[in-house]
């Protein structure tokens, strides 16, 4: 009886042993279990602290933004429309251009830096009779070019040929406005056109045109 009584306590013993043995080797697992939980989020913590960091980057990208704007500040501003001023403007009468009709060629050199043209001029031709408006030709349309400092630019008038046999009306010269200006200059034209109303027909202006 008394072995088996000891015989109890030392497998009571070892059994002990063995459960506090398991128990020791449960703990760090379970410690290492609980820092892996206990590190995700400190692990969480930097990706936070760099999303609020983008986050901030509106201050960044307000850099960025003042930097588009000086992209856009180095940009061309548009430029400027040709000035009378800067403008040598001549006309000349060069005969019939197709039957009944005649052609003066009205040229634009720019003798100022590069400027914008674009449109129709104004011009009033004045004759012996007094000061007679061109109109504009409806069936063509202006493109806007730049005009090279030195370069030209032409617009074509039509006008009818005096072929009646009698004085005619003498035109003597053009007041020409470039477009969208305001100054304007005279310049000598000589042509004939007819007298009666019938015969007159239309004097029309062109826009401007770059020359080739």
């Amino acid at each position: 009886m008394h072995r088996i009584s000891v015989r109890r306590a030392v497998t009571a013993t070892a059994v002990g042993l063995a459960a506090s043995a398991a128990l020791t080797a449960c703990g760090p697992s379970d410690s290492s279990d609980s820092n892996s939980k206990g590190g995700s989020p400190s692990a969480a913590a930097p990706s936070s602290d760099s999303s609020s960091g983008s986050s901030t980057n509106p201050s960044s990208g307000s850099g960025s933004s003042s930097g588009n704007g000086s992209h856009a500040s180095s940009t061309p501003s548009k430029m400027s429309t040709c000035r009378t001023a800067n403008l040598r403007i001549t006309a000349k009468n060069q005969g019939e251009a197709r039957e009944g009709l005649g052609d003066i060629l009205i040229t634009f050199t720019n003798t100022g830096g590069n400027c914008r043209m674009d449109g129709f001029p104004g011009v009033d031709m004045k004759t012996n009779y007094g000061t007679q408006s061109v109109d504009r030709n409806k069936q063509e349309v202006g493109t806007p070019f730049t005009l090279k400092a030195g370069k030209r630019a032409t617009a074509n008038i039509a006008y009818p040929i005096n072929n009646t046999g009698g004085s005619g009306v003498r035109g003597t010269a053009l007041v020409v406005t470039p477009p969208n200006e305001t100054h304007h200059v005279t310049v000598p034209v000589a042509v004939n056109l007819p007298v009666s109303d019938t015969d007159k027909g239309k004097l029309e202006v062109t826009p401007v045109f770059e020359e080739r």
